[in-house]
C-alpha cells in the first residue's frame, strides 16, 4: 500500500509533464528566503536548549558561584569609593 502511494507521488498528472524552465532571481531569492527561515527557527531552538544547560551546569558550580561573588564585591568597592570621593552629596542624601 504505501509502495502505491509514493508510486503515485512520483508520477505526473495525465497530460501534464516535468516543468522544463529555469529559476528566476527572485524565484532563487524566495527558496532562500524560506530555507533560512526554517533553518533559523530550528537553530534558535536547539541553541536556546543548548545554551540553558550549559549556563545551568556552569551557575551551579561552587567555583562559579566565588567568582561571581568576587566580582560582585570589587564592583560594589568601586562604586562606594567613586561616590564617596566623587559624589558625597549622594551618600549624604541616603536616609537611615
Amino acid at each position: 500500500m504505501l509502495f502505491i502511494c509514493m508510486s503515485m507521488l512520483l508520477t505526473y498528472p495525465p497530460g501534464h509533464g516535468p516543468i522544463n524552465e529555469a529559476l528566476t532571481k527572485t524565484d532563487k531569492e524566495e527558496v532562500g528566503r524560506i530555507v533560512r527561515r526554517e533553518l533559523d527557527k530550528s537553530l534558535k531552538s536547539e541553541l536556546n536548549k543548548i545554551l540553558e544547560d550549559e549556563l545551568g551546569k556552569a551557575l551551579r558550580s561552587k567555583a562559579s558561584k566565588e567568582e561571581i561573588g568576587d566580582i560582585t564585591k570589587l564592583v560594589l568597592k568601586k562604586l562606594y569609593k567613586d561616590l564617596a570621593y566623587h559624589h558625597p552629596y549622594v551618600i549624604d542624601r541616603i536616609k537611615v
